[in-house]
């Protein structure tokens, strides 16, 4: 299939997509969503075949980003601007595809309405993008087409690196045979889980360990089963954020992509696990790639870049080229996939952010 037919194709499809979200939109938000959301996980199964090969033929890429381990993107909060100006091709990883099993393995009434809500911004945030930003950002459930994913060695993977925070753990089964209160996870943990572990973004690393597992309990409450162990909760609390990691890590292995992540948590250990990763083909890129956009995100002014509409701001973006001159700057002062982790990158990107909004406002 040509390149551009298959564009065609894929812009056909987000249109329908739109088109279903908004018609699903009210069940999405209700103890319906369940039913809702396999429909649009079957809607994605009969369009499997061509969004797959507009992922490796279409897509892929060292200048390919995927929006991914978030709720939504956040239209109506600009966030779409940092994200398109780095990389040539963005995709965001439609969550709500996972969400269908998220809402079967709760507990009755551990759903509630906060994750009915959450699905229903999720979606609304989804018909913005395809509407706003149709050709530049395609909304694909890149992760749900994974093809490794449900694997066998997927599992033993994320029970691994699980068992890794241990010092005499080998597996889960050993891990639950051993450990019931926090005190017993700490008997058997490494010195340095403290630095390991990660419960949320709001997590003081600074802080006792016990304190910030009670605190984190606190915070995800809908995740946890008080009439458990603590050994089930801290499972329940770190395993998802492992298991997250590795599907991202492996989706953008399989698609040669280079993931956008803005929340701290999802990058802590999507970085812990590449950095056991660093002897695999394009692990290198995505972890040099990834850190940058990570920073650019926490630097950029949103307010300067969002005086003037999404549709003129793209095509301004494509004259100037932003991220061809960012990466420029730091190949010239020696930073790149080897050494970035012994710079600092934030003055420079600083320095190449201000040039562009100079540049910006004067075509206002």
């Amino acid at each position: 299939m040509k390149s551009n037919l298959l564009m065609e194709k894929m812009t056909q499809i987000q249109i329908e997509y739109k088109v279903l979200l908004q018609k699903l939109l009210p069940k999405l938000k209700t103890g319906f969503s369940v039913q809702a959301l396999d429909e649009i996980n079957l809607f994605w199964y009969r369009h499997m075949d061509v969004v797959r090969l507009y992922l490796a033929s279409g897509f892929a890429g060292d200048e390919s980003y995927v929006f991914t381990a978030a709720t939504y993107l956040d239209y109506d909060d600009k966030e779409h601007l940092p994200f398109l100006l780095i990389g040539k091709q963005h995709i965001l990883d439609d969550p709500l595809s996972k969400y269908s099993s998220i809402c079967k393995s709760l507990a009755d009434g551990k759903a509630s309405h906060k994750l009915y809500d959450q699905i229903g911004k999720t979606a609304e945030d989804n018909i913005k993008i395809i509407e706003n930003c149709q050709g530049t950002i395609f909304v694909v459930p890149l992760r749900l087409f994974n093809q490794y994913s449900s694997s066998e060695e997927f599992f033993e993977i994320g029970e691994r690196t699980f068992a890794s925070l241990f010092i005499d753990i080998e597996g889960l089964k050993d891990f639950f045979s051993k450990c019931n209160t926090i005190d017993d996870i700490l008997c058997h943990a490494r010195s340095d889980i403290g630095n390991l572990v990660v419960f949320s973004e709001n997590d003081d690393r600074s802080l006792d360990f016990k304190v910030r597992f009670v605190e984190a309990l606190k915070e995800n409450d809908y995740m946890i089963d008080e009439s458990k162990s603590d050994a089930y909760n801290f499972f329940m609390l770190v395993y998802g954020c492992i298991q997250q990691a590795i599907d991202v890590i492996i989706s953008c292995l399989e698609y040669h992509c280079i993931p956008f992540v803005r929340y701290p948590v999802a990058l802590h250990y999507i970085s812990l696990l590449t950095e056991n990763l660093k002897a695999t083909e394009h692990i290198g890129t995505i972890r040099y790639k990834m850190s940058i956009a990570f920073v650019l995100h926490n630097l950029i002014d949103k307010e300067r870049l969002s005086k003037i509409k999404t549709k003129d701001f793209i095509t301004l973006n494509e004259k100037y080229d932003f991220n061809k001159k960012l990466f420029e700057c730091f190949e010239s002062n020696g930073i790149n996939q080897d050494t970035f982790l012994r710079h600092e990158v934030g003055s420079l990107m600083i320095e190449v952010l201000e040039n562009f909004y100079v540049w910006l406002e004067s075509k206002q």
